[in-house]
């Protein structure tokens, strides 16, 4: 096994630290406050040809793979600036959008959908119900045949970006549930935005600010059928092309920036004096931290193995579980560790840490939590029987 980076993964891994280190703590923290969408950076991550990492050449992207976008994400998120928010971005369109076109969609929603992807259009994904949950087999949103259109009706919920998306996937019933079939009957289809039978409510939030998130109200849309992705009623295949790519790029962002906040928390430590001496003379210090480092370097490795067995067309579905679920526990105890290690310091907004304690902690329960992740690994990789 060659773990080394290739030439042109090293090129990528640079470009994107000189990127993030264009933006300041100042400026990430000024999005948190304005909850506002990172356009500037958005388009720097477009101008360098970014979002198209993991799409094919013939459509204007880079033709390299899911471990490249991770490489970018960690990259964009461990820069010691104070962004961290790389993975998250990459999902806004590289993922919902990329990975979910290019995977199922036709050759039509191919040309018509991935260059823009590459030239900077948002997507959101509407999948989450209120009464369904984690459970996506009992979504309620339908699609009703109209002959050359479905007529969508429906509620989702926690569904972000809409206000800053020019395209949304959205996730609906165009048959009845079949208890025998649950997976049978869900379809996939795209809607423009902004639209005036797609209403968003959003929901002020603990953090992720740079992204809003709402309560979607669908009445009567009409969806041209040749935007169904993939066939009707075959959904859940459709989408499970995204998940591995969704739960990776944010692992690798969480990776990333639970170094950034390690490497903070080391720097302040050196230099703060108390009682004569610096305080990372202290054990009782350098010990959670260290802890942190072998956390978040385990979670890296775990994460490029999996989007390299997913690169190789390898079914890699318990190793991004493992990856995805290892990465947002170790970020946020780095994350935990840091505030403790600047104390008071760390509380407080100007040090650019408590932020990403806030944005971090979403990650434990989007977009699976650690429970459904354990249920998963439970069954899918030890062999035991199905727990819900």
């Amino acid at each position: 096994m060659n773990f080394d980076f290739s030439e042109e993964q090293i090129m990528l891994r640079d470009l994107c630290s000189k990127i993030a280190s264009d933006f300041t703590d100042a400026y990430w923290q000024g999005i948190d406050d304005d909850y506002r969408f990172p356009r500037e950076f958005w388009d720097a991550l477009k101008d360098q040809g970014l979002l198209g990492i993991g799409l094919p050449e013939e459509f204007g992207g880079s033709g390299m793979g899911l471990l490249e976008m991770c490489i970018a994400a960690e990259a964009l998120s461990v820069e010691p600036t104070g962004g961290g928010e790389g993975g998250g971005m990459f999902v806004c369109g590289p993922v919902f959008g990329g990975y979910l076109i290019s995977g199922a969609g036709s050759q039509e929603q191919k040309e018509k959908y991935l260059p823009a992807i590459v030239s900077g259009d948002v997507w959101a994904g509407a999948f989450t119900e209120p009464d369904s949950g984690s459970n996506i087999t009992q979504i309620t949103t339908e699609a009703i045949d109209c002959g050359d259109h479905y007529k969508v009706k429906g509620q989702k919920v926690f569904i972000s970006n809409i206000a800053n998306a020019q395209h949304i996937a959205i996730m609906c019933r165009t048959s009845p549930y079949d208890p025998a079939k649950r997976t049978a009957g869900v379809s996939l289809m795209v809607a423009d935005l902004p639209s005036s039978k797609i209403e968003a409510r959003p929901f002020k939030k603990m953090g992720a600010r740079f992204m809003d998130t709402n309560q979607v109200f669908i009445d009567d849309l009409e969806v041209p059928k040749e935007n169904l992705i993939g066939k009707e009623g075959q959904g859940w295949k459709s989408l499970y092309g995204v998940l591995n790519p969704e739960r990776l790029a944010i692992a690798a962002g969480s990776v990333g920036t639970g170094l950034y906040l390690v490497n903070k928390a080391v720097q302040y430590a050196k230099e703060r004096s108390v009682w004569g001496k610096p305080i990372a003379t202290h054990q009782g210090l350098q010990f959670p931290l260290a802890e942190a480092k072998i956390q978040l370097e385990t979670a890296k490795l775990k994460t490029f193995e999996a989007a390299w067995l997913f690169d190789q067309g390898r079914e890699c579905g318990v190793q991004a579980a493992i990856a995805k679920f290892a990465a947002a526990k170790a970020a946020l105890f780095a994350a935990d560790r840091a505030i403790q290690t600047l104390g008071g310091a760390g509380y407080i907004s100007e040090s650019g840490v408590e932020r990403h304690w806030r944005n971090l902690r979403l990650n434990r329960i989007a977009p699976v939590t650690d429970e459904m992740t354990l249920n998963y690994i439970a069954q899918h990789d030890l062999g035991m029987p199905r727990s819900y």
